[in-house]
Formats: structure tokens, sequence, C-alpha cells
């Protein structure tokens, strides 16, 4: 991902179709985003959240042009029955997570719609660091699932995932 500045993400949070009340959450929130100017190289997508950590916007650029999706985040996945936390994959990053690091992203179709996807994801939503084996998640799902892709391989993955995302949630390119 190429390197936004604050003022940067403010504008592209102005003109992205979200709630109002979230953009302004997100402007605030976007002065807390600690990124190392080495480590924009390795983002293909970007968790930014309101003060809850529930409601956010992911910024994603599997190419070279950038969208801004909100979304709402349900922590931790349990079996009804059971009560027990249940270990899901990640449909972006296919990265093995126990429950309590696991978590259901809700995506509205339409600002004024109730209709919305949901996956399962990672419950921090750093699947950048995670395809790229940066994190102990990541290490711990490679053992998990005895996958033998390479770094390259995931990153690749991942990116088509975002795209088919994109395309599906009809999303435009910002800035």
């Amino acid at each position: 991902m190429r390197q936004i500045t604050q003022d940067q993400f403010t504008a592209l949070v102005g003109e992205a179709k979200i709630k109002s009340r979230l953009k302004n959450e997100l402007r605030f929130a976007a002065s807390t985003v600690n990124v190392a100017p080495g480590d924009w190289n390795d983002l293909e997508l970007m968790n930014i959240t309101d003060r809850t950590g529930v409601k956010g916007a992911l910024l994603l650029e599997p190419d070279n042009e950038i969208f801004i999706l909100s979304y709402e985040l349900s922590r931790g996945i349990t079996n009804r029955l059971t009560g027990r936390s249940s270990p899901v994959i990640c449909d972006f990053c296919k990265t093995w997570q126990s429950g309590n690091n696991a978590a259901r992203i809700s995506f509205s179709k339409d600002m004024r719609s109730l209709n919305s996807v949901t996956f399962l994801c990672c419950c921090d939503l750093a699947c950048s660091s995670h395809v790229r084996t940066k994190t102990k998640a990541s290490i711990s799902s490679r053992a998990q699932l005895r996958e033998d892709l390479t770094n390259e391989q995931r990153i690749e993955r991942l990116k088509e995932r975002l795209r088919v995302l994109i395309n599906d949630m009809h999303l435009e390119p910002l800035g």
C-alpha cells in the first residue's frame, strides 16, 4: 500500500460512501494509526477503528487503487450448543485463529439498506502480516493447516480475495 498521510486519509474518508457519524470517528482514529515508513509496502489492507473497536473502515489496496469499506466487527466465535470458543479460518488470509482471536466482519452493501455480507476473519484484521508469517498466529496456523505455500503465494491469495470482495461490493476507487 502506498503511504498515506493523515490529511490524505481525511480526504479519502470524506470521499468514501460511509455514514457521516463513522466518518467523524475515523478522522479522529486516523491520528492514532502508527505505521512505520518501511511497513507501508507490506500492507494490502489496513484497519482503522472507531473508539469502541467494533466499527471501522478497511483501506484496501490489492493493486494500485485504494478502496474504503466500512464494517462492523463481532469478536469471539462461540459454539451455540457448548458455549466454548470455536476456532475459525479467516476468509481473507486463511489463517487459523482460535475462538478468542476470531471474529465475524459484516459489510453493508448499501448505506441505507439492512442487507449485509458477513465473513469470518482475524480479530486484529492484520491479514497482511499473517500472510507474511510475521505473527505468532500465522506460525501456529501453518502448523495447524500444514500449508506449504510460500509467503508470495499467500500474499497473492489475499490480494485475489480482496479483489473479489471489491467486485462483490461494487466499490469505486478513491483518490
